[in-house]
């Protein structure tokens, strides 16, 4: 660089580096699957209920990735469908649907593009209230979530993904007894940008 030459500002060099996959308007289609554990957070004994999900996401890029050092990232909007099985306690299945809002972490040129989000959204269910001891109490009930993830880039377009993720679902007190389901666990799967 030349003597007295201004120096690149952090925030332009992510933008470079990313009109790609993360540019504003760019879009993100994710298909993950995962496994979920039950942990009894009030220690009341009731079943545990261990399930898997695939997820199907569709999200958007809301602005080019802007900000300094290792903070320097962009927020998603994403869409999420899923759907799956219990395979440990009550009930059978569980599908519904979330609005997810991401923040991704990109650096220039990173292949590994870490990401934080969290989502609301609402789930069907066949566990009922009795066999479940009250833990769900309604079929239509809540579903938040708290994910943290990473993508590594194959190329400009497709990417894997894994998740280390928690999800609640409860009827936010519409109907008692309401004390929720608390399940940990992760996902894997593959993204495709475009």
């Amino acid at each position: 660089m030349a003597a007295g030459a201004p120096r690149p500002q952090p925030e332009l060099c992510a933008r470079r580096a990313t009109e790609g996959e993360s540019a504003k308007g760019k879009f993100e289609l994710q298909d993950v699957s995962g496994a979920y554990f039950f942990f009894d957070t009030a220690q009341n004994n009731r079943p545990a209920i261990d399930y898997s999900l695939n997820s199907l996401r569709l999200g958007v890029m809301l602005y080019d990735p802007t900000g300094p050092g290792l903070l320097a990232g962009n927020f998603e909007l994403m869409g999420e469908i899923f759907g799956g099985g219990i395979f440990d306690g009550p009930g059978n299945v569980l599908a519904g649907s979330t609005l997810i809002f991401r923040y991704n972490f990109v650096q220039p040129q990173a292949r590994f593009i870490p990401y934080l989000q969290i989502g609301a959204g609402g789930v069907y269910t066949d566990i009922g209230e009795g066999e479940s001891r009250g833990l769900i109490s309604l079929p239509v009930e809540f579903n938040l979530q708290a994910i943290s993830g990473l993508r590594y880039m194959l190329n400009d377009r497709w990417s894997v993904v894994v998740e280390a993720a928690y999800r609640h679902v409860s009827n936010a007190e519409i109907k008692k007894p309401n004390f929720g389901l608390d399940n940990i666990g992760g996902n894997v799967g593959f993204g495709f940008s475009f």
